[in-house]
């Protein structure tokens, strides 16, 4: 396989939270869970499927990454390097992109800090087991 399909275990670390990195990714199969972190508490923030991607933020403003991604199950994940980007898009569409992550951010931001009222939860909520099993692998990696 070249080395921009790439294939994780279940359980394996991909991001995490503050890294520097640039790729984009697009999951082939599998399943992989976006979640946060507080001290010890690990909460899921969303589940990504086949076709989804995940890295965008980091890959189009350069910031450190905005979560934890952890493989659910085995997953191929198709890697998407920075140097791509420069190739593929007009400046004024990476001009474009990097404002919009950046208001995506401060929301995200503000949503961590004050919090969000919402009527129906779109994740649910770990055991404290899980979460202690999500925090070894990110903790330990």
């Amino acid at each position: 396989m070249n080395d921009l399909v790439i294939t994780v275990s279940k359980d394996e670390l991909i991001c995490k939270e503050g890294d520097l990195s640039r790729d984009l990714y697009k999951i082939v199969s599998g399943k992989l869970m976006i979640c946060s972190r507080n001290n010890s508490m690990v909460t899921p923030l969303a589940y990504l499927e086949p076709g989804e991607y995940f890295g965008e933020f980091s890959f189009f403003d350069g910031m450190q990454r905005s979560a934890d991604v952890i493989a659910t199950e085995e997953s191929t994940l198709i890697k998407i390097p920075l140097a791509e980007l420069k190739k593929q898009f007009p400046r004024w569409l990476l001009l474009t992109t990097k404002s919009m992550t950046k208001k995506l951010r401060t929301m995200g931001e503000v949503i961590s800090h004050k919090g969000i009222k919402r009527k129906k939860a779109t994740t649910t909520p770990l055991s404290i087991e899980e979460q202690r099993h999500y925090y070894n692998i990110i903790v330990n990696s």
